[in-house]
């Protein structure tokens, strides 16, 4: 796990507890966004001993701390996380036929959002882009 996350939790007045850690590192390991019982799934596949209330609490932590990011991606109705570090804002697209998820690193929005800015004098604090549609192997 990348140091800078440890000194982030500790500079919070937080312990890098093992679930913590563990939770971070596959979510490091993941290359898409995944739900609180995915990254369970996949904590009991690397036997770590943990229970989903811990993940849920962990998670909570994470993203209170800004290590990690929430996303709702509207056609699933529940939360997946992603880790927050190295990466920039950016959006997704999900498969309507498997529910495979892609990362789209890049944002489009960067002028809209900035003439909404100065349209309404508001300062954009964050904004959500969803993409759906059929991957290669769904087609």
């Amino acid at each position: 796990m990348a140091v800078k996350l440890k000194d982030e939790l500790k500079a919070a007045g937080r312990r890098l507890t093992r679930p913590r850690q563990a939770v971070l590192e596959v979510l490091e390991q993941c290359q898409y966004p995944l739900t609180a019982s995915e990254l369970y799934q996949q904590l009991q596949e690397h036997h770590v001993s943990i229970d989903l209330v811990t993940v849920y609490r962990t998670l909570t932590v994470l993203k209170e701390l800004g290590l990690i990011t929430q996303l709702e991606l509207h056609q699933e109705g529940q939360f997946r996380y992603e880790i927050r570090e190295g990466r920039e804002h950016h959006h997704h697209i999900r498969c309507q036929g498997c529910g495979k998820i892609a990362d789209l690193l890049l944002c489009p929005l960067k002028k809209l959002t900035a003439f909404i800015e100065k349209e309404t004098r508001f300062i954009v604090e964050h904004h959500s882009l969803e993409f759906s549609g059929w991957c290669p192997k769904c087609q």
